[in-house]
C-alpha cells in the first residue's frame, strides 16, 4: 500500500467556475510512493477530508457527487491526471 505518509492533499479554485464545481481536490504523491511497472495495482487509496470545524461539506451541488455509490466504484466523474494530461474521467 501508498500508505497516508506518501500522499498529499489541497483544495484547488479553479479559475473559471463551472457547473458544479469551482474547486477541486488535488491528491499527489510523494517520491516516497514509488512507482507502478504497467499492469500494477497499487491497491485501494482511500482519502478522508474534513473541514477544520468538522461541518458537513454539501455534497449534492458537486460534478462528482452521486449518492448512488455507496462502495467503491468507477465513475468518470472522477478525473485522473498523469504529468498535466487527463488519462481517466470527463471533466465538468
Amino acid at each position: 500500500q501508498v500508505g497516508c505518509s506518501n500522499l498529499r492533499g489541497s483544495f484547488v479554485k479553479l479559475s473559471t467556475g463551472r457547473t458544479g464545481a469551482d474547486y477541486y481536490i488535488e491528491i499527489t504523491f510523494t517520491s516516497g510512493a514509488g512507482s507502478l511497472a504497467p499492469g500494477a495495482s497499487s491497491g485501494d487509496i482511500q482519502v478522508r477530508i474534513n473541514k477544520n470545524d468538522w461541518t458537513n461539506y454539501n455534497e449534492a451541488n458537486d460534478y462528482s457527487y452521486d449518492p448512488t455509490k455507496t462502495s467503491f466504484a468507477d465513475w468518470n466523474r472522477v478525473t485522473l491526471y498523469r504529468n498535466g494530461q487527463l488519462i481517466w474521467g470527463v471533466e465538468p
